[in-house]
């Protein structure tokens, strides 16, 4: 009795007698090596050819579609699925078109599983960019947390350690521990006050923590924290635009993934359509 699990993987073919055949997981296997052999041969000549080639398909930028790099991925992914969906429906002998097209499924959904699982083993960086644009879309996407615009005090590291120096230079004469608990509580008092959230409240707190830690008069302690709050300001408009700008590349990179494998899908089917055996497809013609 054929258990569930067997039947899942099994097909109704056409051929003699009707009788069930097992997908020939070796032929698609043999499809997936190839597929994938020639994308990487293909990734080395591109490397060769085009300068941002190399340079693109890690992180954010991920090539878009209409550049050297994105082009040459939409035209390298379908010949290559298409090498491997004609391999697969070759050696599993695929008499119909349905059985063909279908090893051509295979080969891609079976090649794309395998692409995705190498990318999260981190693999080297040749290894990962000669996968195409899915090793591009996936170790873009891992990128993706990092993209988000900054929305606190310091939008620079820069900032945070002025702020830090300033109050070490103003505490050095007195005694270790006295001065580091006040001097972790101005601190965190002031970047309160610097961020542009701050309320009046807490701009008054941070002038009061500057004038109380450095004994400068109020009025030059309302203008050092008026300097700082400019700095953050301009700081956080950079790291911004620099994260808008990011984003985009990394849109513009999953959108040539997406037609890239589009496209190799539909060549996976073809090839497996176009190797069929001539001799096999002609008996069921004749029949």
């Amino acid at each position: 009795m054929t258990s569930k699990a067997t039947a899942i993987f099994n097909w109704r073919a056409t051929a003699a007698g009707g009788a069930p055949r097992t997908i020939p997981w070796e032929a698609i296997a043999a499809g997936v090596l190839v597929a994938i052999l020639v994308e990487v041969t293909a990734a080395l000549a591109g490397f060769g050819l085009f300068d941002d080639l190399l340079a693109t398909g890690s992180g954010p930028n991920a090539a878009p579609l209409l550049s050297p790099a994105g082009l040459f991925w939409v035209v390298a992914a379908p010949a290559a699925f298409a090498a491997g969906g004609f391999a697969s429906a070759r050696l599993a002998d695929a008499a119909g078109a349905r059985e063909a097209a279908l090893c051509g499924l295979l080969t891609f959904s079976t090649a794309l599983l395998v692409t995705v699982l190498v990318q999260a083993e981190r693999p080297p960086a040749l290894v990962g960019r000669s996968l195409g644009p899915v090793g591009a879309a996936v170790s873009s996407l891992a990128t993706a947390a990092r993209l988000e615009a900054p929305r606190h005090a310091g939008g620079s590291p820069a900032l945070p350690r002025e702020v830090q120096a300033f109050l070490d230079r103003a505490n050095a004469g007195r005694s270790q521990q006295a001065s580091e608990a006040e001097t972790a509580a101005a601190y965190a008092t002031i970047l309160a006050g610097i961020a542009e959230t701050a309320d009046a409240g807490a701009v008054g707190a941070a002038v009061t923590a500057i004038e109380t830690a450095s004994g400068m008069a109020r009025s030059a302690a309302e203008r050092r924290l008026l300097d700082w709050q400019r700095q953050n300001d301009r700081d956080l408009r950079i790291a911004r635009r620099a994260a808008d700008r990011a984003a985009g590349e990394l849109a513009a990179g999953c959108f040539t993934a997406f037609l890239a494998l589009l496209a190799a899908l539909l060549a996976a089917v073809a090839g497996g359509l176009v190797g069929r055996p001539r001799e096999r497809a002609l008996e069921m013609l004749a029949s």
